[in-house]
């Protein structure tokens, strides 16, 4: 063990064997042979088949992160400026989910960005040294600071202006490419003879500076305050980025991404990703068992078509993903159109709980609240209050609620229990304020906040008025949830049948290559129908559907469709087809 620690050295090439300028690290002597290496353009860099140990950590502290986020913005409550407008009370009210969900888009952009930038370092150039664990810990450290940021990462356009929350990502992220700049330069330095490995690198280490003038640059505008749009340049920068390296790295067959782990680093996000979703079902489980104590029939079975619905996206994205290499082109393809599917996964898993909370609210409205609209009207004094009482009381002693709420409520009952003399249009307005009161208990009590009205904070009407306006604030929040919930799936399935027509293109082994094609058009159209069923928010289809507890259960069905599309045909489930696709990798290996 002891010689094992000594190899570390304070820096390592990345080259291998004979190909290193100062063999095989900087502080070793260099032989004679390593000069035979001035006879070719290009250097041959040691590559690694599979993701090292310190890589997985550092997609953990990138899961860990979004999970933090996550929990500090669910994309159900987070106040806006975007608004909408209520046509029958004539009432604007703030939209909350809109600009939650951009701000979730734009959080996980500026995260993927960073986590692919380093991942596409090291799945080329990484080695162990010191240097190279320091550099990873300046990348944990990044991580870090994203997560400081990302509670307080809300609406850039909002009111008053979180300009010092904007410098500091900007920071932070100029932060990110000079260590990444300082990697580069370090493999710039031991491919320096080989003038055909030098341009590339250097290319990108220019890019890179270029990102950290312009981060700067943007810093200063939110610092003086001048620009609150500059943050555009976040994902305007962190685009011409990556597309500038994976361009280099097409047309330099010497730092290529051919023989590297660039797939299994994307697999391995894509895992983690799912698992993060398990953990979010669970915390939301958790939550429910802990207000109602207790589950319907409806809400397992909610628990389990989420389950499985997880379950069955990993099967059909593992069973089709190919680990022989690709082409340049189609692994290229295959890590840039990741981007779209990861935030499409995540944005995914955060719908389906979204999904599952939002027919647990329906539930227990219908049982607690709407259950006082069931009371005949005759002679029935004694067992409405009696049901009012029972009511209060649950959702009081069950929900977390604040002081003005308990005070409307108060209100309504007393105006209900004292004044005689009240009309008969005035007592139903009390029951009214009632209900509406005791229901925002059990929205917020889920994590549902209410759009909060601009100008008048109390809608006034007759019973159904009343009713009917303080539902439809909570159904506009659901629209939206529930149109990301449609596209992010539909999205999900088509990013898989594009990774499988990736892997399996021009695969002259396989047998079944007309049922893998089918099965790739199936899933193609599935995802188009799904992101097309997102549609139903325009009109009242998608409420009807979120009231019932058969949202979950009916993308269930569809994914088990597509499992037995895909794999019923060969009968192999992709598992027979991968072994011979590692025993053809060692072969080709043993080739070379």
């Amino acid at each position: 063990m002891a010689e094992e620690k000594s190899t570390l050295t304070l820096l390592k090439s990345p080259l291998s064997g004979d190909n290193s300028r100062h063999g095989p690290a900087i502080d070793d002597a260099a032989g004679m042979a390593t000069y035979d290496g001035t006879l070719f353009d290009n250097p041959e860099f040691e590559h690694h088949e599979e993701t090292s140990n310190i890589q997985l950590f550092f997609d953990l502290f990138f899961v860990a992160n979004l999970t933090s986020f996550t929990n500090a913005h669910e994309i159900n409550s987070i106040p806006g400026s975007l608004s909408y407008l209520n046509e029958d009370s004539g009432q604007t009210f703030a939209n909350p989910t809109q600009k939650a969900l951009s701000s979730y888009i734009g959080f996980f952009t500026v995260l993927w960005i960073t986590w692919v930038q380093v991942t596409l370092y090291d799945v080329r150039f990484a080695t162990d040294s010191v240097f190279e664990r320091l550099a990873h810990a300046c990348h944990f450290g990044v991580m870090v600071g994203l997560a400081v940021i990302g509670p307080q990462f809300n609406d850039p356009n909002a009111d008053p202006v979180p300009w010092a929350v904007m410098q500091q990502l900007s920071l932070i992220l100029m932060a990110s490419r000079v260590v990444l700049i300082c990697q580069y330069g370090t493999t710039l330095f031991f491919v320096w003879r080989y003038r055909d490995s030098r341009k590339p690198i250097a290319a990108v280490v220019i890019t890179l500076s270029v990102a950290v003038i312009l981060y700067l640059g943007v810093s200063f505008a939110f610092y003086n305050e001048t620009a609150h749009n500059a943050y555009i340049a976040w994902y305007v920068i962190g685009v011409v980025e990556v597309a500038s390296n994976l361009f280099i790295a097409k047309f330099n067959d010497s730092i290529s991404f051919q023989n590297t782990h660039l797939i299994e680093r994307m697999t391995c996000l894509t895992l983690i990703i799912l698992g993060e979703g398990i953990i979010g079902l669970t915390k939301t489980i958790a939550k429910i068992e802990t207000l109602d104590f207790s589950f319907s029939p409806s809400a397992i079975g909610g628990i389990i078509s989420a389950t499985l619905i997880i379950y069955f996206i990993y099967q059909l994205y593992f069973d089709n993903v190919r680990l022989e290499p690709f082409n340049s082109l189609r692994q290229l393809l295959w890590a840039g159109l990741h981007f779209p599917f990861h935030m499409a996964l995540v944005l995914l898993m955060e719908g389906i709980n979204q999904m599952f909370v939002w027919s647990h609210i329906v539930e227990d409205l219908d049982t607690q609240i709407n259950n006082l609209l069931k009371i005949p009207d005759s002679d029935t004094s004694e067992q409405f209050w009696g049901a009012v009482n029972g009511t209060v009381n649950y959702v009081f002693n069950t929900f977390p609620s604040d002081e003005k709420t308990y005070l409307e409520v108060e209100d309504a009952l007393d105006l209900l229990s004292s004044d005689a003399s009240a009309t008969d249009d005035q007592a139903y307005s009390a029951v009214a304020q009632l209900m509406t009161g005791l229901g925002k208990v059990i929205f917020e009590g889920f994590g549902w906040e209410a759009p909060e009205a601009e100008g008048e904070s109390e809608v006034s009407g007759n019973f159904d008025e009343i009713i009917d306006n303080f539902y439809q604030q909570y159904l506009n929040v659901f629209s939206i949830s529930f149109a990301y919930f449609c596209i992010s799936a539909g999205v999900v399935l088509i990013g898989i049948g594009i990774f499988t027509y990736l892997s399996y293109k021009g695969d002259a082994h396989h047998r079944h290559r007309f049922t893998r094609y089918l099965g790739v058009i199936v899933t193609l159209l599935v995802g188009l129908g799904l992101t097309l069923l997102s549609t139903a928010v325009l009109t009242d289809a998608s409420q009807v559907l979120g009231n019932t507890p058969w949202t979950l259960p009916l993308l269930l069905f569809l994914l088990l469709i597509l499992l037995f599309v895909n794999h019923v045909p060969d009968g192999s489930g992709g598992r027979k087809h991968r072994k011979g696709s590692v025993e053809h990798i060692h072969l080709h290996n043993r080739e070379e």
